[in-house]
């Protein structure tokens, strides 16, 4: 075979190839489904979206839960009290404050009121960091991580832990910076029941 032939050979195998590799590479696109554990685990999840604050009224945001469906405060909470706790996993008063809140959780949700914890962690593994810090803490409540996103909508945020009372009609009630007993959440709740 001359060396013409020979080289007429290699491009045609080698532009095969490449075309057999694009093939596959598409087809795997049109066959694959959105990774779910890219915005959420267990209890766990990224930020989608957010409304600015309006007046005292907290701002809308959403997430994404177990089923990959987006999940809207406003609806999620629509009619109740909600507790919403800044916190981060570095953040010892916040760590300390975890077990209260998911105790919390339990007793309160058979009364009407939601808990959601923000979480503050900015690490590229933050999904993984927190979702696997709830599981060691058995955090059953929603947990949104925002990226710092959420602070400035809420008021802003001037320490770890800040925690807001939220009433049924949506509106910011109260406001506490620092670590907070299990009876001075539970009595904020009370009063909004």
């Amino acid at each position: 075979m001359n060396s013409k032939k020979m080289l007429a050979l290699v491009l045609v195998l080698l532009i095969a190839a490449c075309g057999q590799k694009a093939n596959n590479s598409n087809s795997n696109k049109e066959t694959s489904s959105p990774d779910l554990q890219k915005n959420y685990k267990q209890n766990v999840s990224l930020l989608v979206s957010f409304d600015e604050n309006k007046n005292e009224q907290t701002p809308n945001f959403s997430w994404t839960d177990s089923s990959g469906k987006k999940v809207s405060f406003s609806e999620f909470t629509k009619g109740k009290p909600v507790l919403v706790n800044f916190w981060a996993t570095w953040c010892g008063p916040c760590v300390k404050e975890i077990p209260d809140l998911a105790a919390l959780n339990q007793e309160y949700t058979a009364k009407g009121a939601v808990i959601i914890g923000i979480s503050a962690d900015l690490d590229d593994d933050a999904l993984a960091l927190v979702s696997e810090f709830a599981a060691e803490k058995k955090v059953s409540y929603p947990i949104i991580i925002d990226g710092g996103k959420l602070q400035e909508p809420f008021g802003g945020i001037r320490g770890l832990p800040t925690t807001f009372f939220i009433d049924k009609s949506g509106k910011i009630v109260k406001k506490l910076v620092g670590l907070q007993s299990k009876e001075t959440f539970s009595k904020n709740l009370d009063a909004l029941l």
